[in-house]
């Protein structure tokens, strides 16, 4: 079981790096491709919009033949993609490997959420947290492997590496689990009565939707509020930025062990509350050594907030209802959403403060969302009384 295991959180840190691909490697497709910025600004919107389309589709996929058999085909079809961008001479050709890797990553990453939901019933939020530190683990490092791997090996030769251990992986997960694991219905279906189960999921994807856009609205603009109010050097900067996905490493490494003394419902709500005050702290930092404070808060509160949710969800929800993946999946636009917001007040009001306070509000709903999702499992037997069979 823990080879198992081991072998989904590699390929999870392989589904970071791939996701978080076109960063690192965009100033080499614009030289290669002769593209002005907006021609690149397609590959972001292809990426985006194949991968939601792949995690909606993969929903039947889940529904009728488990998570378990929904990860491979999706890590198949990144091994593919990755191999035509690598082969691609243009950008219609790379459009084209970057949506098929794309789809496979709607495919492999809810799933691989669901499965581990699946496989660790008993300790669901912290197997998800420790499967979302893989995750962001590989984000973190994907540019610093990239830079180490394409002068040995070159653009091509990179992808067709990267390509194949992916390949390798996903081979590795079609024999683990040649059958769907046998879960108990109550897994598998979750706890809610049928006349509710569509209002959870759309509060809850309400939720995760804002925890989402609070994390890119915050994070994608500190660097820009960092050098505007402390005309920082490119280095600090540079510090600032890496701190705050540290600190959200390290708030899904630790989770695990605040789980054993505090509900699940309680961590996603105290670190709410400590990203609030990182976040307060950051906007009113008359010095840099404050903001650094404020954003090491802001990473380490958020740090289990979404895989501990997705525990929750999954737990009342269950792991094999089309709505899983979905909601997994349409959850990220929120990462297109709020830090767009956070731009748009930021120019109109020609201040960088009151634009990522977006983020603040976005907080304040998210809490009275998680607040009523608590209340309705908890504290109402109606959503509880039936057990879908």
């Amino acid at each position: 079981m823990k080879k198992n295991l081991a072998i989904v959180h590699v390929g999870f840190a392989l589904t970071g790096v791939v996701t978080t691909l076109l960063g690192p490697l965009l100033p080499l497709l614009l030289m290669a491709w002769h593209l002005n910025d907006a021609q690149g600004g397609r590959l972001f919107v292809t990426q985006f919009v194949v991968c939601v389309t792949g995690a909606v589709l993969a929903g039947r996929v889940v529904s009728r033949w488990g998570a378990s058999r929904t990860v491979p085909p999706g890590m198949f079809m990144i091994s593919v993609g990755l191999v035509l961008l690598g082969i691609a001479p243009n950008i219609q050709a790379g459009m084209l490997g970057i949506a098929i890797y794309s789809f496979g990553l709607g495919f492999a990453l809810p799933a691989t959420n669901l499965l581990i939901s699946e496989l660790e019933p008993e300790r669901r939020a912290a197997a998800l947290n420790i499967l979302n530190f893989s995750w962001t683990l590989g984000a973190v490092l994907a540019p610093i492997v990239i830079a180490a791997m394409l002068k040995p090996f070159g653009l091509r030769g990179f992808l067709f590496l990267t390509a194949a251990v992916v390949l390798v992986i996903g081979g590795f997960e079609a024999l683990m689990f040649p059958l769907p694991p046998t879960v108990s219905s109550e897994i598998s279906n979750g706890k809610l009565a049928p006349q509710v189960r569509l209002w959870f999921a759309l509060v809850t994807l309400a939720f995760m939707f804002l925890y989402i856009g609070i994390e890119n609205g915050f994070s994608g603009w500190v660097s820009a509020f960092t050098i505007r109010t402390q005309q920082s050097s490119q280095f600090a900067t540079a510090f600032v930025q890496s701190s705050f996905w540290a600190a959200l490493l390290l708030g899904r490494l630790l989770a695990p062990l605040a789980l054993r003394f505090t509900r699940a419902s309680a961590l996603i709500l105290y670190g709410m509350i400590v990203a609030t005050a990182g976040i307060l702290l950051a906007i009113a930092s008359p010095k840099i050594a404050l903001l650094e404070f404020g954003v090491l808060l802001c990473g380490f509160g958020l740090g289990p907030v979404f895989p501990t949710s997705i525990a929750l969800f999954t737990e009342w929800y269950g792991t094999r209802g089309r709505g899983s993946p979905i909601v997994l999946a349409l959850c990220g636009l929120g990462g297109a959403v709020v830090p767009w917001i956070v731009g748009v007040v930021s120019d109109r009001s020609q201040n960088l403060r009151l634009g990522i306070a977006v983020t603040l509000v976005c907080m304040a709903i998210a809490a009275l969302l998680h607040w009523r999702l608590t209340a309705a499992t908890e504290s109402e037997p109606a959503l509880a009384a039936q057990t879908v069979r």
